[in-house]
C-alpha cells in the first residue's frame, strides 16, 4: 500500500513537471512505439492526433527515424541526453532525447525555426557590413595615395578629394545605421526636433551626392521648391534623405536619372524617384523590416546591410510622418516621405 502511494505521488510529481515544459513532449519505448504526447505551448506545435498509437517509422523520413533511434539507443544505454535537429512541415525543431525508466525514452521537440532563420539574416548581416565598409576605406586609401603624389593637377585633385568625402560619408551614415539599430533594439531611439525649414540640409545631403553623381554617369536632378517651417530633427531627416538616395545610386544604371524633389504638400513632402528596374510587388512589404534584402538585390550583386529603410522608417515615424513606396518592375521606384507641420 505505502509503495503504491510513493510511485502514484512521484508520477504525479513527474506529470507536473512535464506539464510545466512548454515544449512538445513524446513518450517512446525502445522499439519506437509512441506512449504518450503532450501538446507544448508554443504558436506552432506537432499536432497530436498524428502522434498517438503510431510509430517513429509511420511519422518522420527515414533518415530521421535513424537518428531518432540511435538517440534512443544511446540515453536508454546510460549515454547522456541526445539533442538533434530535425525538419517537419517546413519548421526546423530540435528534438532532446533523455532516458527515462522501464525502457522508455523522452523526446523533447522544440520549434526553432525563429532562431535558425535569424541566425542566418545576422550571418547574411555582418557578410554584408564587412563588405560595405570595405569598398568605401579602399576608397579613402586609394585617393588619399594619389594625393601624395605631386603628379596631378587641381581639376584631378579636386575629384579625389569627392571621392574620400563621399566615402567617408558611407562610412558615417553606415555607423549611424549600426548604433541606431542598437538604440532600437534598446528602446533608447529618440529624436531633437526644432523649428527648421529643410531647405538647407536637403542641399547639403544633395551636394554629398554630387561627385558619385559624376563618376557613375548619373543624371541627378534636385526640384526643391520653397518649404514651410516645420517641427523636425534636420540631422535625423537628412540621414533619411541620404538613405534614399544611397539606394537610388546603387540601383540606378549608368545614363539613368535621380530626382530629389520636395514641396509643400499640408506638411512638406519628400520624394526620392529613380529609373532603376523597380522593385517587384511581392517584395514592396519587406523593404522596411531590420536586414531585409529583396531578391532583385542579391542576384544583381548589390551589396547591403538591410538597415537604410528600416532605420528611415523608425525616424520618420518618430516625427509622426509617413513613408512609402511606388514602384513598378521595369520602371524605377519612388520612395515618398511626409512630415507634418506640427
Amino acid at each position: 500500500m505505502q509503495e503504491n502511494i510513493l510511485e502514484y505521488q512521484r508520477d504525479k510529481r513527474i506529470r507536473i513537471i512535464l506539464e510545466a515544459i512548454p515544449d512538445d513532449l513524446m513518450l517512446v519505448d525502445s522499439a519506437g512505439n509512441i506512449l504518450e504526447y503532450k501538446m507544448g505551448k508554443s504558436a506552432y506545435h506537432l499536432p497530436m492526433d498524428r502522434f498517438l498509437g503510431t510509430t517513429l517509422g509511420e511519422l518522420f523520413a527515414p533518415d530521421v527515424v535513424e537518428r531518432l533511434q540511435a538517440a534512443i539507443q544511446s540515453v536508454l544505454g546510460h549515454e547522456p541526453a541526445q539533442v538533434i535537429e530535425i525538419k517537419l512541415d517546413g519548421r526546423d525543431l530540435e528534438a532532446r532525447v533523455v532516458a527515462m525508466e522501464r525502457d522508455t525514452a523522452l523526446i523533447l521537440f522544440r520549434d526553432v525555426t525563429v532562431e535558425r532563420e535569424t541566425e542566418r539574416l545576422r550571418s547574411e548581416f555582418i557578410a554584408a557590413v564587412s563588405h560595405e565598409l570595405k569598398t568605401p576605406l579602399a576608397s579613402i586609401l586609394g585617393f588619399s595615395e594619389l594625393l601624395l603624389d605631386d603628379n596631378y593637377g587641381p581639376g584631378e585633385l579636386k575629384e579625389f578629394l569627392e571621392n574620400i568625402q563621399y566615402s567617408s560619408l558611407r562610412l558615417k551614415d553606415m555607423v549611424n545605421n549600426l548604433l541606431d539599430t542598437s538604440r532600437l533594439e534598446a528602446g533608447r531611439f529618440s529624436i531633437s526636433p526644432q523649428p527648421v525649414d529643410l531647405q538647407f540640409t536637403l542641399v547639403q545631403t544633395a551636394r554629398s551626392f554630387a561627385g558619385v553623381a559624376k563618376l557613375s554617369q548619373i543624371h541627378f536632378v534636385c526640384e526643391l521648391d520653397p518649404l514651410p517651417m516645420i517641427e523636425a530633427d534636420p540631422e535625423r531627416i537628412g540621414q533619411v534623405v541620404g538613405n534614399l538616395l544611397s539606394n537610388a545610386f546603387k540601383f540606378c544604371p549608368r545614363q539613368g536619372t535621380i530626382w530629389l524633389r520636395a514641396r509643400s504638400h499640408g506638411g512638406v513632402l519628400l520624394e526620392v524617384e529613380d529609373t532603376g528596374p523597380g522593385i517587384p510587388l511581392e517584395e514592396q512589404g519587406q523593404l522596411f523590416s531590420r536586414y531585409s534584402r529583396t531578391q532583385s538585390a542579391i542576384s544583381r550583386g548589390i551589396v547591403g546591410t538591410g538597415l537604410g529603410l528600416y532605420i528611415s522608417r523608425a525616424i520618420v515615424e518618430a516625427h509622426h510622418g509617413r513613408i512609402w513606396v511606388e514602384s513598378q518592375e521595369g520602371q524605377g521606384a519612388k520612395f515618398s516621405v511626409w512630415l507634418p507641420v506640427h
